[in-house]
């Protein structure tokens, strides 16, 4: 046993002398390598979209010395009335109805719309222009091409009547 502990001891004393040899003489001095990272941020760069709003055409109301008018004529649904009533407009002219009424609508089940439908109140059959509902800020628009009067009522409310004259 006394070989087995002198071959160890033998191994471990080459094995040190193998290690010192290997490590620099210097073995306690610290090398402190200094660097600087340097984290760019990329730039941001955020391009506006350019906006463009085109308006849409519109003819202009033309209103002759007689008072006839021709274009395109806006008639306001407000107060439950139309306004102006009745127009007097040449043939090939657009009427824009626009519903700016706030005071329909609320409790008791009135209705919160208005229509435009031609004919006197409660005409049946066909009709020469009939809008669909119409809530607040709504609007219909129909261009007249033919000569006549046309009367026009709003449905829910047939009080609510008025008048086209188309001349040419």
């Amino acid at each position: 046993m006394d070989s087995k502990i002198i071959a160890l001891i033998v191994i471990a004393a080459i094995g040190i002398g193998a290690i010192l040899f290997i490590l620099p003489e210097d073995n306690n001095e610290l090398t402190v390598i200094e660097s600087e990272v340097v984290i760019e941020e990329p730039e941001v760069v955020i391009e506006e979209p350019e906006v463009v709003i085109e308006e849409p055409e519109v003819e202009e109301v033309v209103i002759e010395e007689n008072g006839i008018l021709s274009g395109e004529v806006e008639v306001t649904i407000a107060n439950l009335k139309f306004a102006p009533s009745e127009i007097t407009i040449k043939k090939g002219t657009t009427v824009l109805w626009k519903q700016v009424d706030r005071s329909i609508g609320g409790s008791g089940g009135a209705v919160n719309w208005h229509n435009i439908v031609e004919g006197p109140p409660g005409k049946r059959g066909d009709h020469v222009f009939k809008s669909k509902e119409l809530s607040f800020n709504g609007g219909f628009s129909y261009k007249f091409n033919e000569i006549g009067e046309f009367e026009y009522y709003c449905e829910p409310h047939p009080f609510m009547i008025g008048k086209i004259i188309v001349i040419e």
